[in-house]
């Protein structure tokens, strides 16, 4: 099983002992939202929040555009948890941090979770503000969550991927962004570490093995959600796109600006897939 370190442990008692204080249920769903994407929080009733640095043991969030909270609250008869911002491996975290969230979330009782994120376009199809439910993606940030963890049994933990992505989930997204209009596509997800930007060639390397867009993000916590038994839908906001024959220059400012702006869309399709989530946990 994943390492559950001391920090875990006293992390998960200290967010449990507080939702019982406000009478609120473990969570069963939970969304992320990455950078500037904290304008499409959803609505939810009985709001209880922490800062990172109130949780015991959780890493600082420190990347401009993540807020680092943690938000507990009712959706309807549920309690859904949703996080603003998140920990990224190039702030020199080891990945057992970076997914510690993940973690905390499974051992509360998170069934599913919405993992969005920003990331530019690969595909020449893709224009600035359009949203791509990630399909699929591509591991290139030199490091995987899960080397040293091992199974129930022992075994190290060779984890099955090629259905990681709810496809349910991502289909019934598709198919109400046809009535609703939403910029939305699907495609594959390349993951770097970062923190600096890909050169030209990696542009050009990433689009030919079949990438549509590049994040620094969400790939390792899928990964563990995954080995825990947790539901992924994944999103990605594309904040610019690349002309792979000539790349122009982009900035943090820049990505924290088109996520700003997309976030009315992105709320919409954030409490599409929790009102589906709650449904389909009401008829469990």
């Amino acid at each position: 099983m994943v390492r559950n370190s001391a920090d875990e442990k006293t992390a998960r008692e200290y967010l449990q002992s507080r939702l019982e204080e406000a009478e609120l249920w473990n969570p069963r769903m939970a969304v992320i939202l990455g950078s500037g994407l904290g304008g499409g929080s959803p609505e939810i009733e009985n709001v209880l929040e922490f800062t990172f640095d109130e949780v015991p043991g959780m890493p600082r969030c420190n990347v401009p555009g993540h807020d680092g909270l943690i938000r507990f609250g009712s959706y309807g008869v549920m309690t859904a948890m949703v996080q603003l911002g998140r920990l990224h491996y190039y702030q020199g975290l080891d990945m057992e941090e970076v997914t510690l969230p993940i973690r905390l979330m499974a051992g509360m009782g998170v069934e599913r979770i919405l993992m969005i994120n920003t990331a530019g376009g690969l595909n020449p199809a893709y224009a600035r503000g359009n949203m791509m439910l990630i399909r699929d993606h591509i591991n290139l940030m030199g490091a995987n969550p899960l080397r040293g963890v091992c199974d129930a049994a022992g075994n190290p933990a060779f984890q099955e991927l090629s259905n990681l992505y709810d496809q349910d989930a991502e289909d019934a997204l598709m198919q109400q962004s046809r009535i609703s209009g939403w910029p939305l596509a699907e495609g594959v997800l390349v993951g770097v570490s970062g923190p600096s930007y890909e050169t030209a060639a990696e542009l050009r390397f990433m689009r030919l093995v079949g990438g549509d867009a590049v994040s620094m993000s969400i790939v390792p916590e899928a990964i563990v959600a995954r080995f825990l038994g947790v539901s992924v839908t994944g999103l990605s906001v594309i904040t610019n796109t690349w002309d792979l024959r000539m790349p122009h220059a982009i900035s943090h400012e820049e990505v924290l600006k088109t996520a700003e702006e997309a976030a009315p869309t992105m709320r919409d399709i954030i409490t599409a897939w929790l009102d589906r989530s709650a449904g389909l946990e009401d008829s469990t």
